[in-house]
């Protein structure tokens, strides 16, 4: 197996969200301050938390939107969803003019000059669990009418935290954690091998029990990208009816909007692409290696100009060829660099 662990490493920077993540945490900033700043929304305990992939630091580059949870602590059964949400878009109206739109459950605001909009998502306590789970809106009706559902988006932000610390590549380093780095690739081979559906978070929760059920050991990223996407789709053919179990609630499955042939479509193509995986980690050759993953990984999506999101060692050729005179014949040095990183 060849040792590409700088090409994995900087892979995981390419995708990284970078600039959206700092343009993120301004207009989070600027939103909850608007929040706070709400009389009526102070005396219901307003507390706002970071939620979706951003919130976890499994989000990869673009960012587009960012979903912030804002808990009415001191909500009781009585506030009704339609209410609440419309004074919600009257306080972000008034503090972002023309840029905010009422959706049937939260409330966006659009950040032009960031190129990302922010979801506030109202939540209040959960009647049967006020201590640990929430209640967001339903959609609501034509006649203004609305309902509250139950939710726990934190314990995900909860589940990943605990699953990284887990996962360690070096079990004598607790900062090798590997599940949040993995959740990204696997949100990035998705992107590259699913038109559209099932989403990034489907995929998240499948890894996520992946995880868990096979409790994998591997020492390298390259270990590990075969095994998982193996595993999903395995698993994935089992719901066309019912998605997988919800980590985050009892007796509850993830919903999406994918059709069953979508799912059936989905499969097949993470079947190709862990195929591939097992190919480039059996490969002995670092440059065909490296040429298989970049394939595996592709390109990034939504930015100003796509690249390849893994990159070839600078002593091998787009076709998986030996450079001549690289580095590595140039100084009489092995043909992959020696030594393991935190991502080998």
């Amino acid at each position: 197996m060849a040792n590409l662990a700088k090409s994995f490493e900087a892979a995981l920077s390419k995708i990284e969200p970078k600039d959206d993540a700092k343009n993120a945490q301004e207009a989070h900033k600027q939103v909850t301050e608007a929040l706070k700043a709400d009389d009526r929304l102070k005396k219901l305990g307003i507390s706002t938390f970071l939620i979706g992939s951003y919130g976890r630091h499994v989000s990869i580059k673009r960012v587009k939107d960012v979903d912030v949870f804002a808990r009415l602590t001191k909500a009781t059964s009585s506030l009704r969803p339609g209410d609440i949400l419309d004074h919600v878009t009257e306080v972000l109206e008034e503090a972002f003019p023309y840029c905010v739109k009422r959706q049937h459950r939260s409330v966006m605001i659009e950040f032009p000059d960031f190129d990302l909009s922010v979801d506030v998502v109202i939540a209040r306590p959960c009647a049967d669990h006020p201590d640990d789970h929430w209640q967001i809106p339903e959609k609501i009706e034509d006649d203004g009418r609305a309902s509250w559902v139950e939710t726990n988006p934190i314990k995900m932000a909860e589940l990943t935290t605990a699953a990284n610390k887990d996962f360690l590549l070096n079990p004598d380093d607790d900062e090798s954690g590997i599940y949040v780095p993995m959740v990204k690739l696997i949100r990035q081979v998705r992107r590259t091998w699913v038109d559209d559906q099932p989403g990034g978070y489907y995929f998240e929760v499948l890894a996520y029990h992946a995880f868990q059920d096979l409790q994998p050991d591997e020492s390298t990223i390259a270990g590990y990208l075969p095994v998982i996407l193996g595993e999903i789709a395995e698993r994935l053919p089992d719901y066309m009816d019912e998605g997988p179990d919800d980590p985050t609630l009892d007796d509850r499955t993830i919903k999406t909007k994918a059709t069953a042939e979508q799912i059936e479509a989905a499969a097949e193509r993470i079947a190709e692409a862990a195929s591939l995986a097992k190919k480039a980690l059996k490969e002995e050759d670092p440059c065909k290696s490296a040429v298989l993953w970049r394939n595996l990984l592709g390109e990034t999506q939504n930015t100003e100009e796509s690249e390849y999101v893994f990159p070839l060692p600078d002593y091998c050729n787009p076709d998986g060829s030996t450079k001549s005179s690289g580095r590595a014949l140039v100084r009489g040095a092995p043909a992959v660099p020696a030594g393991q990183d935190r991502y080998a």
